[in-house]
């Protein structure tokens, strides 16, 4: 009759040698069910790439809307860099009087005070002493001063190029200061006497202009409606 095996006929080495080859491959089977079982966790706990994207817009919606460089922001940044085209100033006569010596800033006119002829680079408009003066367009007060020869002197500046001056005012007839905003029409003094250089004319404002530091002929920027309410200057005459 055959004989069965049994595993009691083995030797002992052949006994160790099996149970260590078991023992292995048991050990083996293990690691290899806790690493695929971590990977399966990973796996699960990954956030998808379009999932991302989604979470991104839904916290930040239109964030990129302001992004230089799209078509909304770029339209932007072009207006904003366009380079504005100057505001004309305008200007009215900052009193109503009548203009009794002309701007000349090449032809030497005679002054009766000082006895010779020189060049005139303002416009004196006669009218009574005492008489209100007005700011000829909007600005602000930059000084306030006594010229040696005009007398007590309010400059306001209109722009980075265009300053007025309003010269022979009342010494203390003056209201405004340095650093006041004006508005076309607020007052800022009186006529006065205080120009040593025009003494001997009859009550008047000198009145000047300059652009871009050269003097220019004020009647060139007054409006003809004011040149014609306030000085009495009608067009082509």
């Amino acid at each position: 009759m055959e004989k069965k095996f049994k595993f009691s006929d083995k030797t002992a080495v052949s006994k160790i040698v099996y149970l260590t080859v078991i023992a292995i491959l048991c050990v083996s089977a293990i690691v290899i069910g806790i690493v695929a079982s971590n990977s399966r966790k990973k796996a699960d706990g990954a956030i998808p790439p379009e999932d991302t994207g989604s979470n991104t817009d839904t916290e930040n919606p239109g964030e990129d809307e302001n992004k230089p460089g799209d078509s909304q922001g770029g339209s932007n940044d072009s207006a904003g860099g366009e380079s504005k085209p100057e505001v004309k100033l305008t200007f009215v006569s900052p009193v109503v009087g009548t203009v009794i010596k002309s701007h000349s800033a090449t032809v030497p006119v005679f002054s009766v005070t000082l006895d010779e002829w020189r060049i005139h680079t303002g416009l004196d408009i006669s009218v009574e002493e005492g008489a209100e003066v007005m700011a000829a367009a909007d600005g602000e007060v930059t000084a306030v001063y006594n010229d040696p020869m005009l007398g007590r002197t309010v400059e306001i500046t209109h722009s980075d190029t265009h300053k007025s001056y309003y010269s022979n005012l009342d010494k203390d007839g003056v209201t405004v200061a340095v650093g006041d905003k004006l508005e076309v029409g607020d007052v800022i003094g009186c006529v006065g006497d205080s120009s040593i250089s025009e003494l001997c004319d009859e009550p008047h404002l000198h009145f000047e202009m300059k652009v871009s530091g050269v003097s220019v002929n004020p009647l060139d920027h007054i409006t003809e409606e004011s040149k014609e309410a306030s000085l009495g200057i009608v067009s082509g005459e």
